[in-house]
């Protein structure tokens, strides 16, 4: 060692670790632990600056219990999730928390992209299509919906991975009907979830038709199960807010189990738990539904 090590008067330590740090580079350090964590569970964090990494649901119990190892409430945007109607009577529902979900993140961006669907045509013929007023009474923006009709499952799966490398959706969710669709496994569905991770865009795979006790295994962040729930009347008895009992099946963090019965509130665009009193509506979903069977307005993209 020299003279020129001593020129501020004081040594220099032995090794960079026993140098103190300030508190914005611990912050910084804690970051890149954090982001190289996340890399390798499949969460996205390569978000810009203005954009979240996480959703919301909205209500306060369920978003804090999906913290999980990330630290921050919600789910991930740039992951994909999956959703299983309980059963073939509840697809409508397990449609509309789909679409709900989407319209949750893309509320988030300023430029507020465009959300993709993606279906099976001849499931689409027999189970319903998106019905524009439904949309509209959910406070969904039906010109914001961009909708893919796929000649098969194979075909659909190709569309989704080409729309989730898109960084101009804010969102893409693709239907898939059976126990075993043509296609879907392990493969298809790490590269949708790669493909989220890197483009930032939200993955949703839904599911009609499905194993509930022997689902196919994939690489979805989360798996969760929808079912329709009786609406509380409003004033007047009037209709309630559309309701849903959701299960989280599935989360890559270990989080299993977590329940509840929430509702929709168009104004506020947010979930809540449906409060214990009140007299049940006869009606488990809302009169003007997201997916109808009835209406032959509806055209393929």
């Amino acid at each position: 060692m020299n003279n020129n090590d001593f020129d501020s008067g004081e040594p220099l330590p032995l090794n960079s670790a026993a140098v103190p740090r300030t508190a914005s580079q611990k912050a910084a350090a804690l970051k890149a632990r954090l982001a190289k964590i996340l890399a390798a569970s499949g969460t996205g964090t390569a978000q810009p600056d203005d954009q979240p990494s996480h959703f919301t649901l909205g209500v306060d119990r369920i978003d804090t219990a999906l913290r999980g190892n990330a630290g921050v409430d919600g789910l991930p945007r740039s992951a994909l999730h999956e959703l299983h109607a309980q059963s073939k009577d509840h697809r409508t529902s397990a449609a509309a928390m789909a679409l709900l979900l989407a319209q949750r993140c893309r509320a988030l961006q300023a430029d507020r992209k465009p959300i993709l669907w993606i279906s099976e045509s001849g499931e689409a013929r027999r189970q319903g299509r998106l019905y524009p007023p439904g949309l509209a009474e959910l406070g969904i923006d039906p010109s914001a919906i961009l909708h893919v009709d796929a000649p098969d499952s194979i075909a659909a799966l190709r569309a989704a991975a080409d729309g989730v490398r898109s960084s101009a959706m804010s969102a893409v969710i693709v239907e898939l009907a059976g126990k075993k669709p043509k296609g879907l496994d392990l493969t298809a569905t790490r590269r949708l979830s790669l493909s989220a991770q890197k483009a930032g865009v939200l993955g949703l795979l839904l599911r009609c038709g499905s194993d509930a006790d022997n689902p196919l295994p994939t690489a979805a962040f989360s798996r969760w199960q929808v079912a329709a729930a009786p609406s509380l009347a409003l004033e007047a008895n009037a209709p309630g807010h559309p309701a849903f009992d959701i299960t989280l099946l599935r989360h890559r963090s270990g989080l299993y189990g977590l329940s509840a019965r929430l509702e929709w509130n168009r104004d506020e665009q947010a979930f809540r738990e449906q409060p214990g009193e009140g007299t049940p509506h006869a009606g488990a979903v809302p009169a003007l539904a997201g997916v109808r069977a009835d209406h032959p307005g509806m055209r393929a993209a």
